[in-house]
């Protein structure tokens, strides 16, 4: 080996070593911890809002369904007309129900005729029965000739009372196939508008029966009043009330915002398929809220979303929502450390798989504060954790009030969530809330 060949080895070795000695240097004097992102607690108004997806309708509609069955032979409407109360919209074949009708009439008259028949009979009976009364206390009659006499009226008097029920119940009749073919002309029940139509002229209409629906003919709606009817998520449903005002966002009219106010809170969970086309879940509720101003050209079924103001709150102390993280509690997390010991043991309780009630109801609210600051290079601080049991107040869109447990100005960790989860009280952090943070967790 020459001596210029130990020459350059001996200046890679010095650069190689000075190189580690610098690195090292430079990871001892490198700040520890979990990078997070802060903000100070402030104050502020909030706006507590609930949020819920929806279609709109008519505050009164009616479907309207046939009592009789047939072929629809006339049909006055189309969708979008708009009626008055009693207007004629479609007629049901009507042969065979003015056909009974006729018939009825007509052996109501053979009834009729017959009773006026019966009632000269029954009074000319009473009149014998009553000669033969004064004729037999007169002892000019004998008592069987007025006994019989008597009985003859007694009978005409019945056949008259049946007659009378015969009519009766002919008139009940007649009255029934009256009813009938009434029913084959289907009017507006109130003024509308036609918003649904199911039936074309040459169908045949069926009646319903308990199990099984009959055919809706089409919907008259009121489209002077409109109600957006919303699907609102059970953990929501205890900050609905009534009359709490509302904006609804009409998907066909995007830029317009309408204000409302809830009308009616659903007491049951929505079951089946929702208005919205999906199957229901059953843990969410129907609430409605009726629009202040109905637009022009708004029709029944139009999707929306709305934001129902719940809570009002002036100069709260807040934080994002964001910062507020649930936390075990102490006993909690000695029994989780048991637990783990006994499944490496291969040991396991039913009671292990389920979170109990009780110790849901020690888990901790609160939010991570950063305590023990210090300044670092480019906006970079470092110090320790410490965590705050608080009262949450109440929510809005973005932030949440903080009732109790924190003070205006105290630091607190909004993210990420990966490092609000794994954050132990006393750990070191590293806050960093500098533009190109915010773009490497993206």
């Amino acid at each position: 080996m020459t001596r210029r060949t130990k020459w350059i080895l001996g200046g890679v070795a010095v650069v190689v070593v000075v190189g580690a000695v610098a690195a090292a240097v430079a990871a001892k004097s490198r700040p520890k911890g979990t990078r997070v992102r802060t903000t100070t607690a402030t104050r502020g108004d909030l706006v507590s809002l609930v949020t819920a997806n929806g279609t709109l309708e008519a505050e009164t509609k009616v479907d309207l369904s046939a009592n009789i069955m047939g072929q629809i032979v006339k049909l006055n409407v189309e969708e979008g007309d708009r009626v008055r109360r009693g207007d004629l919209l479609l007629i049901i074949d009507q042969t065979r129900y003015g056909a009974a009708v006729e018939s009825r009439r007509a052996a109501m008259q053979v009834l009729e005729a017959q009773l006026a028949r019966t009632r000269e009979v029954a009074e000319q009976a009473k009149r014998d029965r009553d000669r033969a009364e004064r004729q037999y206390q007169q002892q000019i009659l004998p008592l069987a000739s007025f006994e019989q006499a008597r009985s003859a009226s007694d009978q005409a008097e019945a056949a008259l009372s049946a007659a009378q029920k015969s009519i009766n119940q002919a008139r009940a009749d007649l009255n029934a196939a009256t009813d009938e073919l009434a029913k084959t002309e289907i009017r507006a029940p109130m003024d509308g508008v036609v918003t649904r139509r199911n039936v074309e002229a040459g169908e045949v209409v069926v009646t319903g029966t308990m199990n099984n629906p009959g055919t809706v003919l089409m919907t008259i709606s009121d489209m002077s009043s409109i109600e957006a009817v919303l699907e609102v998520d059970q953990t929501d449903m205890p900050r609905v009330r009534l009359a709490q005002p509302a904006r609804v966002l009409i998907d066909a009219f995007p830029d317009r915002p309408f204000a409302a106010a809830v009308s009616e809170i659903g007491s049951s969970p929505i079951q089946g398929t929702s208005a919205l086309g999906g199957q229901a879940t059953g843990t969410d509720y129907e609430v409605k809220a009726r629009l202040a101003q109905v637009p022009d050209g708004v029709r029944p079924g139009l999707t929306v979303t709305a934001d129902i103001t719940t809570d009002r709150r002036a100069g709260v102390l807040k934080v994002p929502i964001g910062a507020l993280v649930l936390r075990e509690a102490e006993e909690d997390k000695a029994a989780a450390g048991r637990k783990a010991a006994e499944e490496e043991k291969g040991i396991s309780t039913a009671e292990d798989k389920v979170a109990t009630v009780a110790s849901r109801e020690r888990d901790v609210e609160g939010v991570y504060v950063v305590e023990q600051r210090k300044p670092g290079r480019k906006g970079v601080e470092t110090g320790k954790v410490a965590f705050r049991p608080v009262t949450a107040g109440a929510r809005g869109e973005l932030d949440i009030e903080i009732a109790s447990g924190l003070k205006e100005g105290d630091v607190v960790v909004t993210g990420p969530f990966k490092a609000l989860r794994e954050l132990k009280p006393g750990g070191d952090v590293i806050v960093d809330n500098t533009e190109k943070a915010e773009l490497e967790e993206q």
